[in-house]
Parts: structure tokens; sequence; C-alpha cells
């Protein structure tokens, strides 16, 4: 039994090895600079980071940078393909803007970015994906309060000038 369960480890356990180090070398040749991103936006808000997309690999090689999870359309990502060189870096913007409906709370999102080497037939390349995580503030007190403020001084000034108006159309 003993001898069983040896064997079945030395054919198992190279394997296993092969298979690890296989899907770890599927991402070789990408590298990205932040390996995450968080963003902290009020609704009706935008914010903007750089993501950095290295080709590691020793030949040029397309990339296409994009969003995916729930609200993905709160994402511009410029540019959103591109092909880079050999040890070539290009910077990438990602923009989020919820919209001012959003109610605060936190989402996570992930985004994608996949090399596809230019003489793949089929289109299969190797990608990383970057975890992003974005919370939705409240607006502050002050902020509703300043508005609350200048929408009354706006309608008042608006109630004097229609006054004048009518008292100088009464003289006339």
């Amino acid at each position: 039994m003993l001898r069983r369960l040896s064997k079945a480890l030395i054919i198992v356990l190279p394997v296993t090895v092969l298979l690890l180090y296989a899907s770890s070398a599927l991402a070789f040749g990408i590298g990205v600079a932040p390996g995450k991103m968080e963003f902290a936006i009020r609704p009706g808000g935008a914010a903007t980071n750089t993501l950095h997309v290295i080709n590691q690999a020793d030949r040029q090689s397309e990339f296409q940078v994009y969003v995916e999870g729930e609200n993905e359309e709160w994402f511009v990502i410029t540019p959103g393909e591109f092909s880079l060189s050999a040890q070539e870096t290009k910077s990438v913007e990602i923009t989020v803007a919820p919209p001012l409906t959003t109610p605060p709370e936190d989402h996570d999102f992930t985004i994608c970015v996949v090399s596809i080497p230019p003489d793949s037939d089929l289109r299969v390349g190797a990608g990383i994906k970057v975890p992003v995580h974005v919370w939705i503030t409240e607006l502050p007190v002050m902020a509703i309060q300043w508005w609350i403020a200048s929408a009354t001084i706006l309608a008042i000034a608006i109630i004097g000038l229609l006054v004048l108006w009518r008292r100088k159309a009464r003289h006339a």
C-alpha cells in the first residue's frame, strides 16, 4: 500500500508542478502597475488613475484593456487598445464616473489587460486581471446646504427683480 502511494506521488507531484508552471507562464510577457486600483468618488463625480502596462515579452504584441463587472459603463479607458514593442511601457488612463443617482456603497470590478501576439491566428493571448475597488461616498451635508442656500438667494433675487419691474411698469 505504501509502495503504491509513493508511486502515485512520484507521478502526481511532477504533473502538478508542470500544470502550475504552465498556468503562471500564460501571463508571462505582461506587466502592470499598480497591481490593484482604488477610487473614492462622490455620486456624479469622476476620478482618474493611471495603469502602466508593460510588454515584458521579447517581441511586439497587441494589448486590450477593458473592465469586467456590473456598471462597467462607469469606466472610460484611454486607450483601450494599443501595440507595444518589446520591453515598452504604455500609460493607460482609467476614469470612473458613477451617475449622480448612485447610492453610497462599495463596488468591485476587474480591469483585464490582455496581450495578443500579432501572429496569433486564433487571436488567443495571455492576460492579467487587476482588482478595482470603488467607494461611492455620500455628498457632504455642506454641499447640499450650499445648493439650498444658493437656490434660495437666486429665487429671492428673481422675485425682487420682478417686483421692481412691475413697479416700473405701473409708473410708466
